[in-house]
């Protein structure tokens, strides 16, 4: 465990740049900014995710077992929770319920750009579940 009191510094240069694309996932691309697994933090776990302008959204969400929050840093699109899809633009800020299916949609000219951020040490401690894959 880290020490309390001790600060962390980074950059999405620091970080490598993790990624999906498939029918039942979409694709984003992201950097995991503070985590457990790449940093000596912990209760925190918080990045930048990417949805490129023309990507495909995939017919279903996904859900895990953290709440999950969204700031909208750059870009516009929709965010679906549930079924139902709201509006978001720089400035906006979503915060969603542990298993309640949900996932971003670029509606916008250039790519949807959101910090993320989970209470846990460390993002291999969040369980995604995607609808349509095989457990």
């Amino acid at each position: 465990m880290s020490d309390r009191r001790h600060a962390v510094f980074r950059t999405i240069a620091d970080c490598p740049t993790e990624s999906w694309s498939s029918p039942t996932r979409g694709a984003v691309t992201w950097w995991e900014l503070i985590g457990g697994d790449t940093t000596p933090t912990h209760d925190i776990t918080a990045g930048v995710a990417e949805i490129p302008v023309g990507s495909v959204s995939p017919p279903r969400g996904h859900h895990h077992d953290a709440a999950e929050l969204y700031f909208i840093i750059g870009g516009q699109g929709e965010v679906m929770v549930d079924g139902h899809p709201t509006a978001v633009a720089v400035g906006s800020a979503v915060w969603i319920p542990a298993d309640v299916e949900h996932f971003a949609r670029n509606t916008g000219a250039e790519p949807l750009r959101l910090l993320y951020v989970f209470g846990r040490d460390k993002f291999s401690d969040v369980h995604y579940t995607f609808p349509g894959e095989a457990d």
